[in-house]
């Protein structure tokens, strides 16, 4: 049997087997395998194993210190972790976006209210008094239409044209006459025996007319109203 043989058999490099037969022990592994390389080999050259097992190897380098690292050492973690960073400015990011989105709104809200006719006011009342004299005369208050002379005709008529958007509620003799908001251009004429009234929402945005006699706007612009002529 050729050494290169008795190395294929047992599965070993061919100078293990050249290494035990010149008794040279330095190319071989650590103690414990060679003493199992030995016993091997005996089997396979038909020497009873038990007769070597005495055999005594020299202590050779690599089994002074035959414990080897077995992983690398770890990697020192950074200081800073990505992935925190990450979170915070998805979160930085999100809140911005909450924050835009809400000011937007807010701003959309207030102009939607800002657009909005507000409502009439009960407690603010206009009373004009119109009497079957040849040269009656409006009576105003505080905030009424300017006082102007009209003339003589039966009931109380009042003329309505709206130079700018508002809403209009009016009664004839407390009976219902319009409720709606007007555009620009809009005209009625409201005809009453004893009363008109009037609600309105944009005062300075009505021109009126009593009885055929031109009384100018209303009152102020975005000016809830109430106003009733009354005839004695």
């Amino acid at each position: 049997m050729s050494l290169s043989d008795a190395a294929d058999a047992l599965h070993v490099p061919t100078r293990y087997i050249q290494a035990l037969e010149a008794d040279d022990f330095t190319p071989l592994p650590p103690t414990v395998y060679t003493r199992a390389l030995i016993r091997e080999y005996a089997r396979l050259l038909g020497i009873n194993p038990a007769d070597v097992a005495g055999f005594s190897l020299p202590m050779r380098v690599q089994d002074r210190h035959p414990i080897r690292a077995a992983i690398a050492p770890l990697d020192r973690q950074p200081f800073v972790s990505w992935k925190a960073i990450s979170t915070v400015a998805v979160v930085t990011m999100c809140t911005g976006l909450f924050l835009y989105l809400y000011v937007q709104y807010n701003s959309f809200a207030q102009g939607v209210e800002a657009g909005q006719q507000p409502a009439p006011d009960p407690n603010s009342r206009i009373a004009v008094l119109l009497t079957p004299l040849p040269t009656p005369t409006i009576q105003p208050s505080a905030t009424a239409v300017p006082t102007a002379t009209l003339p003589l005709i039966n009931g109380v008529q009042v003329e309505v044209r709206a130079v700018e958007r508002s809403w209009v509620q009016a009664w004839a003799d407390e009976r219902p006459v319009v409720a709606q908001d007007v555009p620009v251009g809009w005209t009625q004429t409201i005809a009453g025996n004893n009363a008109v009234r009037m609600r309105v929402g944009n005062a300075g945005g009505l021109e009126v007319s009593v009885n055929g006699l031109p009384q100018g706007r209303l009152g102020n612009p975005n000016q809830a109203l109430e106003v009733a002529w009354n005839r004695e």
